[in-house]
């Protein structure tokens, strides 16, 4: 009794995997008995499903975050790199204007400095450049710009040079005017600006609005030839023995960064 117990149902079985091999009418049994059942094993799987959505969903969002933290970061990097790039344009452009000269620089030695303060004020008009005596820098040495004379060196450390401006009240430069050859003295403007007044030319001189002053070597330490200043007004004053002349200098300070030391 035991025994057919035991073989009955893998003889039903053998006779149901015989039936199925040379006969199909199970399939359709099958596939109803399947279609019956799918909801019952969606519910049943619905908790892993919904576990495995809600996690991905979460990693997902923490991807997205770090990718986007990551794009951050590289755009700001980027950007960086941008303006160093400007940057260092901007500075060889200013480079290539001040080698460019309109003026040829006669001495064949000289130092490139970039300027690091500017110190003005109405009776004190100075520079500081970051380039002193170890670099060979020495007092009375000229400054140029890009348009001609900025000034004189006036005091250097090791590290760095003061650079005394034309149109500083205490700074006298011998002058020639460019077109008729006219001979003065310039001298800076006590005032809060970079203007200069050019002294001892007398009233039946050739002297006209926009002609350009330069540097001239006769009892002075600024090499000839440089340009200085350019005539912006000119006046004759009844009972003055000399013309009123006032020169805007060539070179101006504005986006001045940086200067050429002229050296031994």
């Amino acid at each position: 009794m035991k025994f057919l117990k035991l073989f009955i149902p893998v003889i039903v079985a053998i006779l149901l995997m015989l039936s199925e091999y040379k006969f199909s009418y199970l399939n359709y049994l099958r596939q109803s008995i399947a279609t019956l059942i799918s909801p019952i094993y969606m519910v049943v799987n619905l908790p892993s499903q919904l576990y495995t959505w809600i996690n991905e969903q979460g990693t997902s969002k923490d991807q997205l975050i770090n990718n986007n933290n990551n794009l951050h970061r590289e755009l700001l990097k980027l950007k960086a790199k941008l303006q160093t790039y400007n940057a260092l344009a901007l500075e060889n452009k200013k480079l290539q204007a001040l080698l460019g000269s309109s003026y040829i620089i006669k001495q064949q030695k000289f130092t490139l400095a970039k300027i690091s303060a500017l110190s003005q004020s109405r009776l004190k008009k100075q520079i500081i450049i970051d380039k002193g005596s170890s670099s060979g820098i020495k007092v009375g040495q000229i400054a140029l710009g890009a348009k001609g004379i900025i000034g004189q060196v006036s005091q250097t450390t090791p590290l760095y040079s003061t650079i005394l401006m034309v149109s500083d009240p205490t700074q006298h430069v011998p002058i020639k005017n460019e077109r008729s050859g006219i001979r003065g003295i310039s001298k800076g403007v006590a005032e809060n600006n970079h203007l200069l007044n050019v002294e001892f030319i007398k009233p039946n001189l050739d002297v006209k609005m926009g002609d350009v002053f330069l540097s001239s070597a006769i009892g002075s330490k600024f090499p000839a030839g440089y340009p200085l200043g350019t005539v912006i007004r000119v006046e004759k004053h009844q009972n003055e023995p000399f013309l009123y002349i006032q020169l805007e200098p060539t070179q101006t300070l504005e986006q001045l960064e940086f200067v050429i030391i002229a050296t031994d």
